[in-house]
């Protein structure tokens, strides 16, 4: 693999997926504050001072003590840790995801934010139902796309042209990932273009 096309790949790569930073700086400032406080504790007491909140032998005897606290409240602050730390796990091993796509040109590519390719496909999917842009709304993701359209009270829309245009209209796009497309039509209309 040259060296253009594996930077055209970092580049596309890094446009695609989202940084960790938004959850890992917070949990490093709550990190350092809670070791800075132990530190000053620490300090504290070996000098003879008092604490500021607690004092270490008073935050070990609190240690020693939680077997005589409630077993629901254990439990409960068990589960809340146990959770909170599925969370953390679940973050830190799931890529972030970005809404966008690649389209492809060549040696080159452009990467694409899903509104505009949602955009895209309600135009065309109101231009064949016969009903205003207003009256279509787009759900773009990773591998799929839904239009859903509220049509004019009293008209009929022809469901398998929409679905085709559609579907034709995501196929041009020539987007990597493909996308697979759904058009959902809303049983009620609404009086008005």
């Amino acid at each position: 693999m040259s060296t253009d096309r594996r930077m055209r790949d970092r580049v596309l790569r890094r446009e695609l997926h989202s940084s960790r930073s938004g959850l890992a700086i917070p949990l490093a400032v709550l990190a350092i504050v809670a070791l800075a406080w132990l530190g000053t504790e620490s300090v504290l007491a070996a000098l003879g001072r008092p604490a500021l909140l607690l004092s270490p032998t008073a935050m070990a005897t609190g240690i020693r003590g939680l077997p005589s606290v409630q077993s629901g409240l254990l439990v409960a602050a068990g589960a809340v840790s146990a959770v909170l730390g599925l969370v953390l796990v679940a973050a830190a091993l799931t890529a972030g995801r970005r809404g966008r796509h690649i389209i492809p040109a060549g040696r080159t590519a452009a990467v694409v934010d899903d509104e505009v390719i949602g955009s895209a496909l309600v135009r065309r999917a109101a231009a064949v139902a016969g009903v205003s842009p207003d009256r279509a709304v787009a759900d773009v993701g990773r591998r799929s796309a839904t239009v859903r359209i509220v049509p004019i009270s009293g008209i009929a829309i022809d469901r398998a042209a929409v679905d085709r245009a559609v579907a034709e209209a995501a196929d041009g796009f020539g987007v990597s990932p493909s996308i697979r497309t759904r058009v959902v039509i809303d049983k009620k209309g609404k009086v008005g273009g």
